[in-house]
């Protein structure tokens, strides 16, 4: 009997576990944009911040940013954008007047220019941190509005100590190591550089995963929606693998490109017309001229190799660190670029944009907001989420401002 009891028991909790895995439901984003309707709002913004001479640009930021939150739909409802141009004006005003003054002190007097942008790069955590949270506290989704709770001291070290201490050790290490070997013996100075290339090849590939997952977990567990927290555990090893990958494909590139040159007959033009110091076209003969057309060809294809490196990078880092993102243990983030696709989209946003001189740019952001909505999705039961909003006030983009007119953008991917 007892062993009937557990039986039906034991079924019963694997019917029960089965049905609650089944309940799971995957909610995709949606962006329900339009090439041509962002276009009308796009020419507008652009023609009144000349009219206005840039002060309209407040209101241009503010209108763009709300038809691509409204356009965005999660479980059947919209997000929100809530800053007002106001506080966006007051804030772009101060950043222009730093912009100009820094500007003026440079043709001036350099030495306090740098003296001023060394300090600026001191800022960048404090800005980064408040950049993020009027960001954060500006955006609502049902009634409840998102935050950036992370710490000042985390900051500092993320984007800071970190990435500096990560300079010295790519730099600093293999001289040291070249130094040390001629130090010891002349005799070790080829075996010194070639320890020291080595040396600098893995620290580039550690370095890069050991400041980027930080940085990445530091900003993923700072953000709040309402009072719910992000959570993510990221592992530097993956970091590293698609380190490891990138610069295997580049290097695969650099090789083939070489291998090709040699197959062709053209390595040799190549190396004539280095020793030669790059002549004019009139002066170059037979072999030169293949040679020059021969770098030409390697210089795109090369540009070519570093698009689609930079793709892989961005798809892996993005759909490994959403694929680790949840919130508050109740939903999963999910992420599903692909290579190929988000190449296409690059590649196809890039002509757009050459053929219309400039004014595709509306289609394509459009079109890369769509594409982004649609290979993105949340796991569980947003009707089971109950949030509650939070009373943090954030009253001017002052450090918004600033961030964007010095260039300071720190992005997870």
């Amino acid at each position: 009997m007892s062993n009937i009891d557990s039986s039906t028991q034991g079924s019963t909790a694997s019917a029960i576990q089965s049905s609650a895995h089944s309940s799971s439901t995957i909610t995709p984003f949606k962006f329900h944009g339009i090439g041509g309707e962002f276009f009308g709002i796009w020419i507008v913004n652009m023609l009144l911040t000349m009219v206005t001479l840039g002060i309209y640009s407040a209101w241009a930021k503010v209108r763009t940013h709300c038809y691509f939150y409204s356009n965005t739909e999660l479980g059947g409802d919209r997000f929100e954008y809530l800053a007002t141009p106001i506080q966006i004006l007051i804030g772009r005003i101060i950043a222009v007047v730093l912009l100009i003054g820094w500007a003026i002190l440079n043709a001036i007097n350099p030495i306090i220019a740098i003296a001023l942008a060394v300090i600026l790069m001191f800022a960048t955590p404090f800005l980064a941190v408040r950049n993020m949270r009027f960001d954060a506290r500006m955006t609502r989704f049902r009634n409840v509005r998102f935050n950036f709770e992370g710490s000042y001291a985390g900051a500092y070290l993320q984007l800071l100590v970190k990435p500096l201490l990560a300079y010295l050790i790519v730099i600093a290490g293999p001289m040291a190591i070249a130094a040390g070997s001629k130090f010891l013996s002349d005799e070790l100075i080829g075996v010194g550089v070639v320890v020291a290339v080595l040396f600098f090849f893995a620290a580039m590939i550690f370095c890069y995963a050991w400041v980027s997952a930080g940085i990445a977990q530091y900003m993923v567990n700072g953000y709040r929606y309402g009072t719910k927290a992000f959570q993510a555990e990221l592992n530097i090893r993956e970091y590293m693998k698609i380190a490891l990958k990138a610069m295997a494909l580049f290097m695969g590139a650099m090789v083939a490109s070489t291998l090709i040159a040699f197959a062709f007959g053209f390595m040799g033009s190549i190396v004539e017309l280095i020793k030669n110091g790059f002549k004019g076209s009139d002066a170059m003969q037979g072999g030169e001229a293949m040679g020059f057309m021969m770098l030409i060809v390697s210089y795109f294809f090369m540009l070519a190799v570093s698009m689609v490196i930079a793709a892989y990078v961005k798809v892996c880092t993005r759909n490994y660190m959403f694929n680790e993102t949840k919130l508050d243990g109740e939903l999963q983030m999910r992420s599903n670029m692909a290579l190929g696709s988000f190449l296409a989209l690059v590649v196809t946003n890039f002509l757009l944009v050459i053929v219309t001189f400039g004014f595709g740019i509306a289609w394509a952001e459009v079109r890369s907001a769509k594409y982004m909505a649609s290979v993105t999705e949340v796991e569980g039961n947003l009707s089971l989420v109950h949030a509650h909003d939070h009373n943090e006030q954030s009253d001017a983009a002052i450090a918004d401002e600033v961030a964007g007119a010095f260039d300071i953008n720190i992005g997870i991917v």
